[in-house]
């Protein structure tokens, strides 16, 4: 349930920040929240098989029109491979979100596969806001989710589309 309310949230809060394109960089880690995207409705989703791409992909998708675009890896080094593009958009002061998948906090420091570090990854490069804080957009923001087993799929997420 925890799981459900998390990843609804997190939709909603991209909503608010006025998330209208995804670039996902799908694995079995982020799979609930892309299954939430998919079945989303007022949001563009691009996919990849690759994260770096992704990052780079959301970054131009950016600069087109100056509106914040999301880019969701799994957990572990996939976040990692999102570094290049968040230092790109923040030296450019983009409006670039990255949305990292994490194994659940409890993994953290075991030795876990895919548990890195993942909070405060990106450093000065972006910022890690409180749900509720306000986001300048002039500068990345990233959002980690720590997501638990079992892994279960989260459907019909309405964004505004303003």
């Amino acid at each position: 349930m925890k799981q459900q309310e998390d990843i609804t949230r997190l939709l909603h809060r991209l909503d608010r920040l006025g998330v209208r394109e995804v670039c996902v960089a799908a694995g079995a880690r982020n799979a609930p929240l892309v299954a939430a995207l998919t079945s989303s409705t007022g949001i563009r989703l691009w996919h990849f098989f690759e994260e770096r791409c992704a990052g780079f992909f959301a970054l131009g998708r950016a600069l087109v029109d100056g509106r914040p675009v999301a880019v969701v890896t799994t957990s572990g080094t996939a976040a990692a491979e999102l570094l290049p593009s968040v230092i790109e958009a923040y030296y450019q002061g983009r409006p670039l979100i990255v949305v990292t998948a994490d194994r659940p906090a409890r993994y953290r420091r075991s030795g876990a596969p895919q548990a890195i570090e993942q909070e405060g990854l990106f450093g000065v490069y972006a910022e890690v806001l409180a749900e509720d804080a306000p986001w300048t957009a002039r500068m990345p923001l990233h959002i980690n989710l720590p997501l638990d087993e079992p892994l279960r799929p989260v459907t019909g997420i309405a964004f505004s589309g303003v």
